[in-house]
């Protein structure tokens, strides 16, 4: 052990960080410990948070449901302290309530609540877990000032859960907080949604020249196609704030932008291209959400076929609404139990797409530590594909070798 100097310290109770690269180890009476060398003398100042943002609103990590293992959340503050070295946050887990969570050790995380307050981050490489002194560290800091939580993952996995691809593999959105979600490659979700929901994602084998745009080309000879058991009833329906990240293989654009007689010294921008669930009155190509004659239905008299057939539109979508709504709320009660049962609504699996990629216009990012290209959508139900143009817009080679 490197030899420190210990300081026991109250919450809310101004204390120094030496400045001469000697370890500083602040001892808190909850048992949380703040470890950090620091190069300049600094102070520091810690409290708790008695009602922290719940923990389903997680970031950084895939796999559901999260839940807080601390009572409090920690909340540091420092005078500019941004030149420490080897700083830790450790915080306690207590086995009893692992236990009754049924949360390992390898899932238990420190998360940092997000600068604008809306999400805790896990950040999965610098997590360090002590199951001799039943703690969760995040290690590697150079700063250290925000709040933090213990949280734990009640997953059977450990590190990244990917879900497969497939009709037959749903995942519950319960509709509170923010859940991601990745796939077998690497393709990502970011979902925030206002009611619980199911969704599919599959790939399907090819892009035709129809299905695109003039001025740019599919990096990939394949479609993301994202079903959900609310969104195909009524575009909107569900108002929700969704990023999709599609991977990137590098090798793959380059071959793609030769193919296309791009020059070594010429950019190229990358896209991500949707085709979207056309507006028709609830989503469905069957009528299997008809509903059942009521009495009160038949003495109303209609006048011409056209008033029948407003009325009966009006009455299907609306019963199309009520059963995805309530369908959508029994798969998040029972999420644990029901994990890979598909929805069971008709108008989720027979949606009536655009025939052709429109790009989406929002602000691309291009993640190179990851290598996906990440955009914001409105509607998250269609088809997905990642597109390269020779035009500037969108994510450029230059501006690709920026940000590496």
């Amino acid at each position: 052990l490197v030899s420190g100097q210990d300081q026991n310290v109250q919450f809310n109770q101004v204390a120094n960080l030496n400045g001469n690269m000697q370890l500083n180890r602040l001892i808190f009476p909850d048992n949380s410990k703040i470890e950090t060398f620091s190069q300049s003398q600094r102070q520091v100042l810690v409290n708790q948070n008695p009602a922290p943002l719940t923990a389903n609103h997680v970031v950084g990590s895939t796999g559901q449901p999260f839940v807080q293992l601390s009572p409090n959340s920690m909340t540091i503050s420092t005078n500019g302290a941004t030149d420490l070295v080897a700083a830790q946050i450790e915080l306690p887990i207590n086995q009893a309530t692992l236990d009754q969570n049924g949360i390992t050790a390898d899932n238990t995380f420190v998360a940092k609540l997000s600068s604008d307050g809306q999400a805790w981050i896990v950040m999965e490489g610098i997590k360090s877990v002590n199951t001799t002194d039943s703690t969760v560290r995040l290690v590697k800091m150079n700063s250290i000032d925000g709040e933090y939580m213990a949280i734990g993952r009640k997953s059977v996995e450990t590190g990244n859960v990917l879900t497969p691809f497939g009709t037959q593999q749903s995942v519950n959105i319960t509709g509170s907080g923010i859940q991601e979600v990745e796939f077998a490659d690497g393709f990502r979700m970011s979902i925030k949604a206002n009611m619980p929901m199911s969704i599919n994602t599959d790939v399907v084998n090819g892009v035709s020249t129809s299905m695109l745009t003039q001025n740019v080309m599919p990096v990939n000879n394949y479609r993301y196609l994202v079903t959900t058991n609310l969104a195909g009833v009524i575009p909107n329906l569900n108002r929700m704030m969704t990023v999709v990240e599609l991977p990137l293989n590098a090798n793959k654009v380059m071959q793609t932008a030769l193919s296309m007689g791009v020059g070594m010294n010429s950019s190229v921008s990358l896209g991500i291209a949707q085709r979207g669930v056309l507006q028709n009155p609830g989503g469905a190509t069957q009528g299997g959400l008809s509903p059942q004659p009521q009495k009160r239905q038949k003495r109303a008299t209609v006048s011409s076929k056209s008033t029948r057939a407003a009325a009966s539109t009006k009455i299907s979508t609306s019963t199309a609404i009520a059963a995805s709504v309530t369908e959508a709320a029994a798969n998040a009660t029972g999420a644990e139990a029901t994990a890979n049962t598909p929805p069971q609504n008709p108008a989720a699996t027979q949606l009536l797409l655009s025939p052709t990629f429109a790009p989406i216009t929002a602000t691309t990012v291009l993640d190179t530590t990851n290598n996906r290209v990440a955009v914001p959508v409105s509607q998250l139900d269609g088809e997905y594909i990642l597109t390269i143009g020779k035009s500037t817009a969108g994510i450029t080679q230059s501006e690709s070798s920026q940000n590496q």
